[in-house]
């Protein structure tokens, strides 16, 4: 199966993306005065765990309501301690950053991971108490931590707190006593589709967002999509030597449709609503959802790389376009990284780098059109 370029650890850059915001609100209290922790009540006993719990893990990707994975899930209750005389036989941690590979697509998952072993380290671990929040030095790494539920012989259920030092992190001894479990076995769940069979297969991102600001191509994740939210490249693409589009000898594509802006979007400022972002002049180029994708032949291939290879245009036009191609260049079977960004109607343009805009002759954009219109 062909590569997912765009989408490699689909979800990953939506979730970094919240985790740096939940991270920030962490450090934001680490260099405030010293104080007490606030207390936190006995965990609720309830008739089994469950790792689809929607409230579980604020910075995973929520259930997909069309595609639900299974019944209903209720929220789980709020972690707390251990209650007294509740005896664990074993622990399972939800990771929510799995995936799953189906006949519909690419999944994002949680797995549900049974651990099994002496529980009394972990007892202990998660009996200590929250440390006031202090002053810092705090370490700026994101931390992410699975939902853990303690299980007992009778398969009831508490959904465990983890013990936070002053800087609001995890305390080492709960990682210690949990890496010294047994996995007994892994379940992985179906979460929300994030990758289509079809975008899958043509190794096309889900969604794409490829906006323009003053002339620079902005990659940023689409909230809608999962990997990510499958969004868009986490960076911009750096530009084509002029070398590399003449030896070019096939593209792949990948076309995406775009919703149209509501008629009284706001104009440009600098700080733009969410899904849209300001292309050069007063134009916009809103998130594409995937359509269709595939290869181009050399013959049209090659037109576009003299495309690309011709002198920047200014741009006259502010339309907004509501299709648009990602082009991959290959050369002989092997892609070469950055992309060509072509707009299939709007004003017609042709991005190739991060500077300048390129003139789409309408007779190579009609080939295109027909060409990927499947």
């Amino acid at each position: 199966m062909r590569a997912l370029h765009p989408t490699n650890g689909f979800l990953a850059l939506t979730q970094v993306l919240l985790a740096v915001a939940f991270v920030s609100v962490l450090l934001s209290g680490c260099g405030a005065p010293g104080g007490n922790a606030q207390p936190v009540d006995a965990a609720e006993i309830v008739d089994g765990y469950d790792c689809l719990a929607p409230n579980l893990g604020g910075w995973a990707d929520p259930p997909d309501p069309t595609n639900p994975p299974g019944p209903q899930h209720p929220d789980a209750p709020e972690a707390g301690r251990v209650p007294t005389g509740f005896v664990p036989t074993t622990a399972v941690r939800c990771d929510q950053m799995a995936s799953i590979d189906a006949a519909e697509g690419r999944w994002s998952a949680v797995a549900a991971v049974t651990l099994t072993g002496d529980m009394a380290p972990l007892l202990a671990a998660l009996a200590e108490p929250d440390d006031g929040v202090g002053p810092g030095p705090c370490s700026a790494d994101m931390e992410l931590v699975s939902p853990l539920w303690l299980v007992d012989a009778a398969g009831q259920a508490v959904h465990a707190h983890y013990p936070r030092d002053r800087c609001a992190k995890t305390k080492p001894g709960v990682h210690k006593a949990l890496a010294g479990l047994s996995v007994r076995d892994t379940t992985t769940m179906k979460r929300t589709l994030v990758v289509p069979r079809a975008a899958l297969d043509s190794g096309c991102a889900a969604a794409w967002t490829a906006p323009f600001n003053e002339g620079i191509p902005l990659s940023i994740p689409s909230a809608g999509s999962s990997s990510g939210t499958v969004g868009a490249s986490p960076a911009p693409p750096a530009p084509i030597a002029d070398s590399v589009l003449a030896e070019i000898d096939g593209m792949r594509w990948c076309r995406y449709a775009v919703e149209p802006a509501p008629a009284d979007a706001a104009e440009s400022t600098g700080s733009e609503p969410h899904g849209a972002m300001a292309a050069p002049a007063t134009g916009r180029l809103h998130t594409g959802h995937f359509v269709a994708g595939g290869m181009l032949d050399t013959a049209t291939a090659r037109l576009v790389a003299d495309v690309a290879a011709s002198g920047p245009a200014s741009r006259s036009c502010d339309e907004s376009a509501t299709m648009f191609l990602t082009l991959w260049p290959s050369r002989e079977g092997h892609e070469l990284g950055p992309t060509i960004t072509v707009e299939l109607d709007g004003c017609g343009l042709l991005y190739r780098d991060a500077n300048d805009a390129r003139s789409l002759p309408a007779d190579v954009r009609e080939l295109l059109t027909v060409q990927t219109g499947r």
